[in-house]
């Protein structure tokens, strides 16, 4: 093997007649210093030409930089410094590496071509990444290697080339299942895109889209552009297709316009902006309809502005802003429940203070009420909030404070009761002091509070009003623990007993309006709280003791697999607050009962029952499992029955069953199934498949919603082909994605599975 290197600053090419030898050349090879942009070639034999020209034969090799070229036959002019190659060629760069016949490359400016090429560009981390999105779930973020072939590729640049007749695909070199084609190409090795135009994506030989220009990343960094379009249909709206604009603005700021059409109702245009900076983000979305065919309403829109800021000295402050054109707006235009069932829609501003003792928030709030006046809110113009806590070594103080005026939404002026009209200001003042001894036994917490409430207002006999509730609370507990051994294992076994206490007098509240306070529902939580409404314009009378016991069992690693719990409340005096309010007035509260269960870390089940014991019946129970033994396969069961089970009269009984289960042969289903026991009614089902290509995932989706705001049930039927790398082509992937992790909470979608689990359900 023979080796030159050649600099240049001084042209030792020119020595190379009067080396006589292999070992002469490779002795004044090793005693030449390689500088930085000097140019090595290799190969069997070597030999000159016109003293300007070298010639590599067999197995050469050239190298200069990062850039290494392979091929049967290399010839290099020093002067022009161009690569001309003969035979089979390889070209092995920092980013791509290509393959071809008969190369001319210019070094200098880095200009040339090369014919009947195929390439593979080189993605930075190909290792796996796993983040927790927004619903809790952990997916996998992966790159993926694009490869393709051309009939000619130009160097234009150091960054850039040309394509021409090319194909481009992420599958792997023996697969040939997607490609997208185009007559003109070009790649820019620095910003890792490319550009393409008059380009057909081909699956399975078969062209299933054709777009003039296309514009999309080798690894996913933004670029403005068409996104890829997306199509579904819904019995409401018909055939709905989708085509995006993408706006990269800023690296923190983007915008996206869709241009929708719903073959029922007609066009329409959706804008989304979208700004993230240090101290403050936020995100504006504007939909408009200028006629729906459909329903034969004008100008219907939408209108969301979002928006959160950090100021310094610990205040901050946000807005959020929702409104519609129209009460039918989303029963009419969207899809998924949990938007069809809005009421009202939120138009708030605040800003807050959070220092180490003091805190304060100051609110006005607003709603947009899409049903009629007996679920519309009061409005608060405004609220403010000043709380304050300070430990001391031996006790806390503690202070909450607030004001409020309340008005009505005039929309709803002539249907409202006398009631209901009331308006005016509300102050609240609750300051406390409590004192805690804790040891590692056990704890008592005694507490002492007043609440404070003054009223002036609007439209009521009562003008003013002041009214005072002291409130004593006692909080107590214990912890015991031993081991013990079960199934030869050893686990830690705690017994955890508690007490709490409270008294408050009965104050006659009757008269007082009520802006914003409800009966809490009484449950684990609720057992433990001093006042058993939400708000402030009622506080209940009590003389009551909560007692509970938990047990757990922990395993060596401090892991709880088992726990129970039971709880009641003892009532010594009658409660006088309630009224009609309580439907029973028992000598005790119902007895709750709880409890969950760990197993093999991948099996979880929980339980909750509510018992009365005065009429011994079951009033409420809730029953729920998990199975998740690894990514992409999962099974929820749960049943929840509100009411009295012994004559057989719930308020409500849901079962609902979802999950996601490999069916082997890359096959995947995806399921939920919500059934009103009560009613004989089935309230949704979601059923769906995904087949895993290796480098595309099909998916469809079927989902039927029964909703609260029609008599006929919406049906909504999802498509999408993922090409990976690439995009996807039918329905939203976005939202796709929400709507089933709304649905079946912890699925995974085919491309979030670790490959290993993934590889696992290919036979």
């Amino acid at each position: 093997m023979f080796r030159k290197t050649i600099s240049p600053l001084w042209l030792v090419f020119f020595l190379l007649p009067q080396l006589s030898s292999a070992e002469d050349l490779a002795t004044q090879n090793q005693s030449t210093e390689i500088s930085e942009g000097s140019i090595e070639i290799e190969g069997d034999s070597l030999e000159t030409l016109l003293d300007r020209k070298m010639k590599a034969k067999g197995n050469a090799i050239l190298k200069k930089g990062n850039k290494t070229i392979k091929a049967e036959v290399i010839e290099y002019d020093e002067v022009s410094e161009k690569i001309i190659t003969t035979g089979n060629t390889n070209i092995d760069l920092e980013s791509m590496s290509l393959r071809g016949s008969n190369l001319s490359l210019k070094l200098s400016d880095e200009t040339g071509q090369i014919d009947d090429a195929s390439f593979n560009f080189k993605s930075g981390d190909k290792q796996e990444k796993s983040f927790i999105n927004k619903y809790g779930v952990v997916v996998t973020k992966r790159s993926y290697d694009f490869r393709g072939d051309a009939k000619t590729i130009f160097f234009e640049g150091e960054n850039k080339k040309r394509l021409q007749s090319s194909r481009i695909t992420t599958c792997e070199a023996d697969s040939d299942d997607w490609y997208l084609k185009s007559s003109n190409m070009e790649v820019n090795t620095k910003t890792d895109r490319v550009n393409a135009s008059n380009a057909v994506v081909e699956f399975k030989g078969l062209p299933i889209l054709y777009t003039p220009y296309i514009d999309f990343s080798l690894n996913k960094n933004r670029k403005s552009g068409f996104l890829a379009s997306t199509f579904g249909t819904t019995t409401k709206s018909g055939f709905d297709l989708q085509i995006p604009y993408y706006f990269n603005i800023s690296p923190n700021m983007d915008a996206t316009l869709r241009a929708r059409y719903l073959g029922k109702r007609g066009p329409q245009a959706d804008g989304e902006f979208r700004y993230l900076e240090e101290n403050y983000s936020g995100k504006n979305q504007i939909q408009f309809m200028k006629h729906d065919e459909h329903s034969g309403k004008d100008n219907r829109y939408l209108v969301g502005l979002e928006h959160q800021h950090k100021f310094n000295n610990r205040w901050s402050a946000s807005y959020n802003y929702q409104k519609v054109s129209d009460d039918t707006y989303f029963s009419d235009l969207a899809t998924m429940i949990q938007v069809t069932s809005v009421v009202n829609l939120p138009q708030r501003a605040k800003i807050d203070y959070a220092g180490d003792t003091w805190r304060f928030n100051a609110l006005t709030e607003k709603y947009q009420t899409l049903t009629n006046a007996s679920n519309s809110p009061y409005q608060r113009l405004p609220q403010l909030d000043l709380s304050g806590r300070k430990d001391f070594e031996s006790y806390i103080l503690d202070f909450r404070s607030q004001w409020t005026y309340f008005d009505r939404d005039e929309k709803f002026t002539s249907t409202y009761t006398d009631a209901q009209k009331v308006t005016g200001s509300r102050l609240s003042l609750t300051p406390s002091i409590s004192v805690p001894f804790t040891e590692t036994y056990g704890y008592i917490k005694p507490k002492l509070s007043a609440n404070v409430r003054s009223y002036n207002l609007n439209n009521s006999s009562i003008g003013n009003k002041n009214i005072y509730t002291p409130i004593v609370s006692v909080d107590s507990g214990m912890y015991f623990d031993r081991t013990v051994n079960l199934l030869n294992q050893n686990f830690t076994n705690t017994l955890e007993p508690r007490l709490f206490y409270v008294y408050i007098p009965y104050k006659d509240q009757s008269a007082l309006p009520n802006f914003d306070t409800g009966l809490a529902d009484l449950n684990m939580q609720t057992l433990f709280s001093e006042n058993q409404y939400n708000g402030v314009d009622r506080i209940n009378d009590a003389n009551q003791l909560t007692a509970s016991i938990t047990s757990k069992f922990l395993d060596k690693n401090g892991k709880q697999r088992l726990s129970g719990i039971v709880a009641q409340r003892y009532y010594f005096e009658d409660r006088k607050i309630f009224g009609a309010d309580l439907a029973a007035r028992k000598a005790n509260s119902d007895i709750f009962m709880g409890g969950t269960a760990s197993l093999a870390n991948s099996l979880n089940l929980d339980a909750m029952f509510q018992y009365d014991p005065t009429s011994s019946t079951l009033l409420r129970s809730t029953l729920s499992s998990r199975y998740n033994p690894e990514p992409g396969k999962l099974l929820n069961l749960s049943y929840r029955r509100i009411g009295n089970v012994s004559n057989n009269n719930a308020d409500l009984e849901v079962l609902n069953a979802a999950g996601q289960w490999p069916l082997g042969n890359r096959f995947y289903s995806i399921a939920r199934y919500n059934y009103d026991l009560k009613t004989s009614q089935t309230i949704e089902v979601l059923g769906g498949v995904e087949y895993d290509g290796g480098c595309w995932v099909a998916r469809t989706v079927f989902d039927r919603i029964s909703l609260p705001t029609s008599p006929q049930p919406n049906y909504t039927f999802f498509v999408q082909l993922e090409l990976n790398g690439l995009g996807t082509i039918g329905s939203d992937a976005k939202k796709l994605n929400n709507f089933l992790y709304r649905n079946v909470p912890g699925v995974r979608t085919v491309n979030q599975i670790p490959d290993v689990n993934r590889q696992a359900n290919f036979n």
